[in-house]
């Protein structure tokens, strides 16, 4: 044995040794030897030494969990019980510490793991546990009455049963939670000290204690402004001036109140009002005590006022959330767990220190969730945390979400943007349930939802785990608001119903639905052929843009299919873009109409406004058949709305016709293009509109020609021109490649390619991405010719 004198030696903490632990576990290996060898197969353990509260037991069945069930009189026979008995034929309880567990083979007698839990009900499971045994070192609950059983004695373990826990496990309301390996629930009432780090831990553990108290904690969901009994600011005078006499405290409390609640502050003194804020924050005083109370805010002076005038109520039962160190304050801690009205006070920070005053302590375990419960020095119960459904927070902001995009975008590690909350509606009830449904946000609580789903569809929604969506959405769709349905994994198992459901989410989360049903439709052309009844629902128009999006990588066979799409989507072309590059790829200088669909789309284009990029599309590939002369106000209009592709095999020109105006020169100096990498780019390059394919021809102006850049306003669209100004001039008067403006290396993209070095994919990093990529593709390219 080991003692610490560090306090002095009377009562100093005896330690066992590792010396004295192999002593002792050689004499339970001795007492096993001498009781144990002639096993009773039928029984789960034999009690190996039973002296006052300590027993030691083998077990060779139904291993011992932290708590153990043993029978009153094990010599009974329980065959002979009557069948009408209430099944309670007396039982004692124990505890058993994890590191006095230890298992031995039967064979060797040396120390081996436990049987691995995941091949219990197994034949390899089975060969385990029939070929070693546990020693176990428990101490009664209840040791003033001895536990009269013989060593050598076998039993069977009694069922384990919440009935007949002990007084102190099962009296209080408050469930702490299942004891590990088991399905018994501990309870508790009052006056416990939980030592908690782990912040999901303190969480789950308040949850399960809050109801009907005044809970004192750091909420998860941050109000907008906490709320505070006025009541605290007397206790808080108190302890701000302790000297002062009550009559006086009194007069300056009524003072304090009355000018905080006529909200006429300035009836008090700016020093006052300033350490009240120290001290407690920005908050808003009310004359009742709130059932919920932030106390982020609270200084510690702030946290014992109040404190003291919630304990001073006398029939109000709460619960504390510490955020300040245990030594420091041990006297007011001892002096708060003294009241049978404090059901729990959580701390977190330091070393753990105990608290006499508390009746037992609860200390964080490395897995999540699960605590050990302290009763003694001697007794400890592991335990896995209730999830305390029944709580519910009582904070209701003013705003609620206006739909699912406000509802993700404002949400961030377990915290809300309030001000990204647009929804402000009257009914307070209602605003209550959503935010009661928030709480459970994102993992969801199913059972809550289930709850209110009749009553409040949305707030169950908003509740629901992901994993049972699909089955809420198939029952409640049609009583939730639009754009709600983005909650709904977008995954090849909710496939219908996302199609189904495209017109009641937003705008973005259709687009997601679109493009990813799109790419499913290429993996299995037959998903195709089983979805295509949709194109006869509210559904059509967004199922006909997966359609068109697959388009090019569908078989002929689906030809009469994507005609009939088109008609869907021109009424509303989403991903008109996208789409026309998929129907009419210029990938190659063959015919790229497909479907022989081009004709239709480019007349049907023409109904569309004049501003969208169909018509435009329509108008620019129509003049360019029909050879016609496109106007100087077109041509702004196409190069900035069409992308580079469409339309640089004429950059040079356009150009030069915008340049030749006083309103072209506007234009150009009010729209940032990457000139050089639209004039500059190598013949043939396959390019043009879609429905429309061109090889690029080079057409590099003169100097002459763009002669009016250089006085133009200077601006950032400048720069290009300029940087195509610098190229065309050095070229001319075949001087040294001038460092660009918008890239470095821009001047070498007209020079020859003897005189290019290699570039590197870090050529990106230096300046604008459309000329590095050209120049990063035109390096690669000349390497190869």
């Amino acid at each position: 044995m080991s003692r610490n004198e560090s306090s002095g030696i009377r009562g100093a903490i005896h330690k066992i040794t590792k010396q004295g632990r192999k002593r002792l576990d050689e004499d339970y290996l001795a007492l096993y030897k001498l009781h144990a060898t002639n096993s009773s197969p039928n029984k789960d353990a034999i009690v190996l030494e039973s002296k006052g509260p300590i027993i030691i037991l083998c077990y060779v069945k139904n291993p011992p969990k932290s708590l153990i069930c043993l029978p009153e009189n094990p010599y009974l026979d329980l065959d002979l019980v009557s069948k009408d008995s209430s099944g309670s034929t007396g039982v004692r309880w124990a505890s058993v510490k994890s590191s006095s567990i230890n298992w031995y083979s039967k064979i060797t007698l040396e120390k081996v793991q436990p049987p691995n839990k995941s091949n219990r009900g197994t034949i390899e499971g089975w060969f385990e546990q029939s070929n070693s045994f546990a020693i176990v070192r428990a101490n009664l609950l209840n040791s003033d009455e001895p536990w009269n059983v013989n060593a050598g004695t076998w039993f069977d373990g009694p069922l384990m049963s919440e009935e007949n826990l002990p007084e102190i496990l099962s009296s209080g309301d408050n469930k702490i939670g299942q004891i590990v390996d088991s399905e018994i629930t501990v309870s508790w009432k009052n006056r416990l000290h939980a030592h908690l780090t782990s912040k999901v831990d303190s969480s789950m553990l308040i949850n399960s204690f809050a109801k009907g108290s005044v809970v004192l904690r750091n909420n998860v969901i941050k109000p907008q402004k906490t709320i505070l009994p006025m009541g605290c600011l007397s206790n808080w005078l108190k302890l701000k001036h302790p000297r002062m006499s009550d009559a006086k405290l009194t007069a300056k409390y009524k003072t304090l109140s009355k000018g905080l609640i006529s909200n006429s502050s300035k009836s008090l003194s700016l020093a006052l009002l300033r350490d009240i804020s120290r001290d407690f924050g920005e908050c808003e005083w009310v004359s009742r005590t709130p059932e919920n109370i932030e106390i982020s805010g609270l200084s510690l002076i702030g946290m014992k006022s109040l404190i003291e005038f919630v304990k001073s109520a006398g029939d109000l039962e709460f619960l504390i959330e510490w955020n300040w160190p245990i030594l420091e304050n041990l006297e007011f801690l001892q002096y708060v767990l003294r009241d049978n009205n404090c059901r729990l006070l959580v701390t977190k920070h330091g070393d753990i220190i105990d608290i006499n005053s508390a009746l037992a302590k609860l200390v964080s375990l490395r897995e999540l969730a699960t605590v050990k419960l302290q009763l003694s020095r001697e007794h400890s119960i592991k335990i896995k945390l209730a999830t305390g459904t029944d709580f519910l927070p009582s904070i209701t902001h003013n705003s609620i979400p206006q739909d699912a995009r406000e509802l993700v975008q404002s949400f961030s590690e377990k915290s809300w943007n309030l001000d990204r909350l647009t929804n402000e509606n009257t009914d307070f009830e209602y605003r209550k349930e959503i935010w009661q449904a928030m709480y459970f946000y994102p993992e969801g609580n199913e059972e809550w939802a289930n709850k209110i789903e009749v009553k409040n569809p949305l707030a169950a929604w908003i509740a629901t785990p992901n994993e049972y969506r699909k089955s809420r959405w198939i029952r409640i769709a049609d009583n939730l608001p639009d754009k709600w349905v983005d909650l709904l994994e977008i995954n090849s198992q909710n496939l219908d119903l996302i199609i189904s459901s495209f017109t009641k989410g937003s705008q973005s989360w259709q687009k997601k639905s679109i493009i990813y049903i799109s790419k499913q439709f290429i993996k299995n052309n037959q998903l195709l052929i089983q979805m295509s009844h949709y194109l006869d629902s509210k559904s059509a128009v967004n199922l006909s843009a997966c359609i068109l999006l697959a388009s090019n990588h569908l078989p002929d066979d689906f030809t009469e299919l994507i005609q009939r799409s088109i008609d869907n989507w021109l009424d509303a072309p989403l991903f008109a873009r996208e789409i026309l590059d998929t129907l009419f790829p210029n990938n190659s200088a063959e015919n790229n109409d497909r479907h022989g669909v081009l004709d239709k789309v480019r007349n049907a284009s023409m109904i569309h406004p004049k501003d969208s990029l169909l018509y435009n599309w329509s108008s620019y590939v129509t003049s360019l058949l029909n050879g016609e002369v496109i106007s100087s106000t077109s041509m702004r209009t196409y190069m900035k709305l069409f992308p580079y592709k469409w339309w640089y095999d004429n950059s040079s020109n356009w150009l030069l016709n915008q340049l030749s105006s006083s309103a072209g020169r506007r234009w150009l100096i009010s729209n940032e293009l990457p000139w050089p990498a639209l004039i500059a780019r190598l013949d043939g390059e396959l390019c043009g509109p879609p429905g429309v394919v061109k090889r690029f021809t080079r057409n590099i102006p003169s100097s002459g020609d763009v002669i009016f850049i250089p006085v133009m306003d200077e601006c950032k669209a400048k720069d290009y021109l300029m940087d195509l100004y610098d190229m065309i001039s050095s070229l001319e008067e075949s001087t040294d490649v001038v460092l660009g403006r918008t890239h470095p290396m821009v001047g070498y993209l007209l020079r020859d390619f003897k005189e290019w070095p290699d570039f590197s994919s870090d050529i990106f990093a230096h300046g604008d991405k459309e000329i590095a990529s050209l120049l990063f593709g035109i390096s690669f390219y000349k390497n190869l010719v």
